[in-house]
């Protein structure tokens, strides 16, 4: 078990209706979009953490990631981008446990 959680994050209509104006993403459905979901791994919570929480301190970094995903050009990003902004265009779900089955050292690509 990792001493992390799980944030995974889901596009909404309102986040497909953006991307739908740039050629990468021009025709792919709210579907497609969300068959393969990102996935954050997170600090381990506390008793009392849970998504009202965590979602306020967390929200833009996550909002960016998902847009720069798509479109590296901040300048073409939605001007409004607080957390009502954040949940109207993203579901999201929290996991409190993880469980590595992988017998192998954690490695990361950005080191």
């Amino acid at each position: 078990m990792l001493n992390r959680s799980v944030l995974t994050v889901k596009a909404k209509k309102p986040f497909h209706d953006w991307l739908q104006q740039l050629p990468e993403a021009s025709g792919m459905t709210l579907d497609e979009l969300n068959e393969d979901g990102v996935a954050y791994l997170l600090p381990d919570l506390d008793e009392d953490d849970d998504l009202e929480t965590l979602l306020p301190q967390c929200f833009d970094l996550l909002f960016e990631e998902e847009l720069g995903a798509w479109q590296p050009d901040e300048s073409r990003w939605p001007k409004e981008r607080d957390l009502a902004t954040f949940q109207a265009w993203f579901e999201v779900q929290l996991r409190s446990i993880v469980i590595d089955l992988v017998d192998a050292p954690l490695k990361d690509d950005q080191s």
